[in-house]
């Protein structure tokens, strides 16, 4: 029985835009300028910790570094309460979820997000009980390209590792399914060019979910 573990944002979430503002409302706090959605796409992918700083650097913002846990907690206070205001599944994602429910797949989601966030993203935009697995970022985990979020959805699917593929959108999940040792597909529909994931020496890289499938079920 396959076992498909997806990313969330830019791959089954199109998040940018509420990401962006949440990073723009901590930037305001700071009088520096916002940052744009191409520059919001560059910082994503390890966490919004690391995005805030990043954001925060492309704006040259000024800021005692022992402040930046207060503006990582006001981050997180705007996000929490704005994450779906703009978030929506790309076209097309909730419908291959549920072929792939219905071939028998077990479904999962691993994001370097917090975990509160993932479950909250995915309970609204989702629905109810399609995935078996869903997990953000716990306090003292690794983020991925991290192992053990991969090693344990595969215990609890209770299926050999080469029944996993890992699905994403970024150089971090194809080194996750790398360092757990389980296939890769990543797509570059998200919030990183075909260019960009090739230049990394990504394969395959598919354009969109028809091709996934194709290779999942072809």
């Amino acid at each position: 029985m396959k076992a498909l573990l997806f990313d969330l944002d830019g791959t089954l979430v199109n998040s940018l835009e509420d990401i962006r503002r949440a990073l723009n409302h901590v930037l305001k706090m700071c009088y520096a300028s916002e940052i744009d959605s191409s520059q919001c796409m560059s910082v994503v992918g390890h966490g919004l910790r690391k995005a805030l700083r990043d954001a925060l650097w492309f704006s040259r913002a000024a800021y005692p570094e022992d402040e930046f846990e207060i503006l990582y907690r006001e981050l997180m206070d705007y996000y929490s309460a704005h994450a779906c205001d703009y978030s929506r599944p790309y076209d097309g994602v909730t419908a291959f979820l549920e072929r792939a429910k219905g071939r028998g797949c077990f479904l999962g989601v691993l994001s370097n997000k917090s975990d509160e966030l993932v479950k909250k993203i995915t309970g609204q935009l989702f629905p109810a009980s399609i995935f078996d697995f869903v997990r953000g970022l716990r306090e003292g985990e690794k983020p991925k390209p991290d192992n053990n979020g991969v090693l344990d959805y595969a215990k609890l699917c209770n299926v050999s590792l080469d029944d996993v593929t890992m699905i994403g959108d970024s150089d971090v999940d194809y080194l996750t399914a790398r360092n757990a040792g389980v296939k890769s597909i990543i797509v570059s529909y998200g919030f990183r060019s075909e260019a960009e994931l090739r230049a990394a020496g990504i394969s395959p890289v598919v354009p969109d979910l028809e091709e996934v499938e194709k290779l999942l079920w072809n």
